[in-house]
């Protein structure tokens, strides 16, 4: 008969019992994905855990320039390319695997420049902004990702602004449904104009409503505070934060502005050569801060500069309060995301090839100035959208809570859609009020052939960072450099 020790047999079962709770405890994946677009061609999937950064996977099939990521829950994500400047844009479906890294399904042409998208509310079309292609174009979707070939397609032609090297015709920079999913909104950068457009099986002209001149609406948030719908717009040549009261008379829908504030708080953009430009604003999760991101501005010195990201209160009136200009972590903060839970900050800065991480301050809302953690990049990361945030703490106090461990572990998005601007979102200069008019629009929705842009056209781009393309331009035109990441034939 074979002899078994006792004590050997009760320290392998205290050992089992022990190993088994402790690794009860271990999250099985301590980082969360994120997705970066570029200038350059590929689109990453990295992941951070808090501390540190790895890269997950590369896709390269929304080349020359994915610069515009829309996560459509947490199976399929939607991105646009520019596409050369000689030729057509497209926008590509992907699926998301259980690792993060993006498959293929497929991809549709349409105007040139084409440069953010977003998925309609009942997920049944993508619509996307075409600076360069001077529109606002749809795609039907499938429930399956798949997306059909242009169905509609709005261009226009409008009147120069008065900033005349950036407003020479209309360019469209950003699309985002109302929180009703009922209407669009388009923001049209070189028109100063908010087209806004009636959502039903597809898009239809409503009415537009006129920024200040010379501010070039760029991209802009929704908000729901207690005073009702905000719509929070930032103006990229102007450097301003614009903000408007959202109402819907007899089923429409109605602006008016009653705050407009410098993306500098109390300062003014700095004098420099380029002129420093406003670009993303986002809200936190709780919907008590906003951020708005300065590039250009070098505010803060060193060896290299930093651009700054604006932090303000955001009252429960939906008015803004300014707080104090944050380090952007780098040059051209183009884009920047919070985590769903609203700990982690990611700061896509275009021309110093780097995402900077890092952890706020959930009471305060601010960041300290050494981010937690950077990636070095492909060249021209123009995008950072989270796949899924950290988990929740569970220490709250009231609205605000406290940063969780970096260790924290990976929870699912649970949104069905998660669109450009998501989240809880998206100055003392006279107030404007603007009242557009209610009544729909009876001229039917434009459509048109998608044809190829023209060769290196007068106004379109001849080089910036990161650009591999061509940079001659047409006969008695020359590429003039405007600013690091927008230059031009003039």
């Amino acid at each position: 008969m074979e002899y078994k020790s006792p004590r050997r047999i009760s320290g392998t079962m205290r050992f089992s019992t022990v190993a088994a709770a402790l690794l009860a405890f271990v999250p099985q994946t301590l980082g969360v994905r994120l997705y970066v677009g570029t200038t350059s061609g590929p689109i990453i999937t990295i992941e951070f855990d808090g501390v540190s950064v790895s890269q997950i996977s590369t896709d390269s099939n929304a080349s020359p320039a994915p610069t515009w990521q829309t996560l459509v829950g947490s199976s399929f994500l939607v991105s646009t390319n520019e596409g050369p400047w000689n030729g057509q844009g497209s926008v590509v479906s992907y699926s998301i695997g259980s690792s993060g890294q993006l498959t293929r399904i497929n991809s549709q042409t349409g105007l040139n420049g084409l440069l953010h998208a977003a998925v309609s509310p009942a997920g049944n079309f993508v619509a996307a902004a075409a600076y360069n292609g001077r529109g606002v174009v749809v795609y039907p979707l499938s429930s399956s990702g798949v997306l059909s070939s242009v169905s509609q397609q709005f261009v226009y032609n409008t009147p120069q602004g008065p900033v005349s090297n950036r407003q020479d015709n209309s360019h469209p920079h950003q699309v985002i449904f109302d929180p009703t999913g009922r209407f669009l909104f388009a923001n049209d950068l070189g028109a100063d104009l908010i087209r806004i457009y009636s959502v039903g099986s597809g898009l239809t002209e409503y009415t537009t409503v006129t920024a200040p001149a010379g501010s070039g609406p760029r991209h802009g948030i929704f908000v729901e505070t207690d005073a009702g719908t905000i719509y929070y717009l930032v103006g990229e040549m102007g450097n301003t934060i614009m903000t408007y009261k959202v109402s819907y008379p007899s089923g429409g829908i109605s602006l008016t502005a009653f705050q407009q504030f410098s993306s500098y708080g109390t300062g003014t953009a700095p004098a420099k050569n380029p002129q420093p430009t406003a670009a993303e604003i986002q809200v936190s999760p709780d919907k008590k801060f906003a951020y708005v991101s300065n590039r250009g501005d070098v505010t803060f010195p060193g060896s290299p500069g930093q651009d700054s990201i604006s932090a303000w209160k955001l009252n429960t009136d939906g008015t803004l309060q300014f707080i104090q200009l944050l380090k952007a972590g780098g040059s051209t903060p183009r884009h920047f995301s919070l985590d769903p839970s609203g700990q982690y900050v990611a700061v896509a800065l275009q021309n110093t090839n780097r995402i900077a991480f890092f952890r706020r301050d959930a009471s305060t809302g601010l960041w300290p100035d050494t981010p937690v953690a950077t990636w070095s990049s492909p060249n021209g990361p123009v995008c950072v959208q989270w796949l899924s945030g950290f988990a929740p703490t569970t220490t709250t106090t009231s609205r605000t809570t406290t940063a969780s461990s970096t260790t924290s572990p990976r929870t699912s998005t649970t949104t069905t859609r998660v669109t450009t601007t998501t989240s809880s979102v998206r100055t003392t200069t006279p107030v404007i009020t603007t009242t557009p008019s209610t009544t729909p629009t009876t001229t039917p929705a434009r459509t048109t052939t998608t044809a190829a842009q023209p060769v290196q056209s007068q106004w379109g781009q001849c080089g910036g960072v990161g650009w591999t393309g061509p940079t001659a331009c047409v006969s008695g035109t020359t590429c003039n450099v405007l600013n690091p990441y927008y230059s031009q034939c003039l």
